[in-house]
């Protein structure tokens, strides 16, 4: 594993990416190999500054072979708002990458070979990542539209089922290939690691919530005490217009109002996030009293 820094960020190689590298430049294809990982570092960095802009912590990028991951520590998960806007920074950087291309071809700034190449390969990276399957990108901004009404383990589960069944076709279109006589080793490769990372994605929607409430006991534990941040909701306001003033660092009492200002009641950060995970994010957040209210009766 190779770690660098660019921009504040840590950049991380994976071991198969240098790998494939070091084989593409053996068989005579390592200016198409820097082009591709250009492109991928690119990409990868447009989703962390938006992150960034938001308020997030990017934790590392990762180069993988077929492509990069963006570790982001914070909220993003749980506002669909910020993940999509997060999400579509990559694709739409592609596109804009692409134009730069052909703006250069029309001049002719650079030799047409590789610029045919850089182009081919954004509108590549643009057109596969928007597909909406996780992990890729347009998966991302699938689960932030469903968020609202299923939920986000249930949103997570089906954008992930979608990845799976890519993967699946991919294999299918590798093999066929095998068949009629045309071998092509990517398609299949390419399918083995989108089924084990969209089985990843599935598997951890589940543990959202926990890393998220565990590292607020972790930041409790280490300083004794969280400073608390009071917000004032109307009983129509929706569970995502609360998570979205949510401040790291913050733990957050919610007093639910009437429509002349009478105090309905007091609900937690924690109220909020369950609710978010099984209810979505377009909850009522009046419904989070009942909840609670339930809650207590069963306890």
């Amino acid at each position: 594993m190779c770690t660098e820094r660019l921009f504040g960020v840590r950049i991380t190689l994976d071991r198969l990416f240098l790998l494939l590298l070091f084989v593409l430049a053996l068989i005579g294809l390592l200016p198409e190999a820097l082009i591709v990982f250009g492109i991928v570092v690119v990409h990868e960095l447009a989703h962390a500054a938006v992150a960034r802009s938001h308020g997030l912590r990017v934790i590392e990028l990762e180069l993988l072979p077929f492509g990069g991951v963006a570790r982001i520590d914070g909220l993003m998960e749980v506002d669909p708002y910020v993940e999509k806007r997060v999400a579509m920074a990559g694709p739409i950087t592609n596109l804009f990458m692409l134009g730069l291309g052909v703006v250069a071809k029309t001049y002719a700034l650079y030799p047409e070979q590789w610029l045919d190449f850089f182009i081919q390969t954004n509108a590549t990276l643009a057109l596969f990542n928007a597909l909406p399957a996780l992990p890729l990108d347009g998966g991302r901004v699938y689960r932030a539209h469903l968020v609202g009404r299923l939920g986000f383990r249930r949103a997570t589960e089906k954008a992930a089922s979608l990845g799976r069944l890519l993967a699946v076709l991919l294999g299918i279109a590798g093999l066929a290939g095998v068949y009629f006589g045309y071998f092509n080793a990517t398609l299949p490769v390419l399918g083995v690691f989108l089924f084990s990372a969209a089985t990843r994605e599935r598997a951890n929607a589940m543990y959202v919530l926990l890393r998220y409430l565990a590292r607020k006991q972790d930041e409790f534990m280490r300083s004794g005490c969280l400073a608390s941040e009071q917000l004032v909701a109307a009983t129509h306001a929706r569970v995502a217009d609360v998570v979205r003033l949510f401040i790291p660092q913050r733990y957050h009492l919610i007093w639910i109002v009437d429509e002349k200002g009478g105090i309905e009641g007091l609900v937690t950060e924690l109220d909020v996030i369950n609710t978010l995970f099984e209810q979505g994010s377009d909850t009522p957040v009046h419904l989070l009293l009942d909840n609670r209210n339930k809650d207590n009766q069963t306890s």
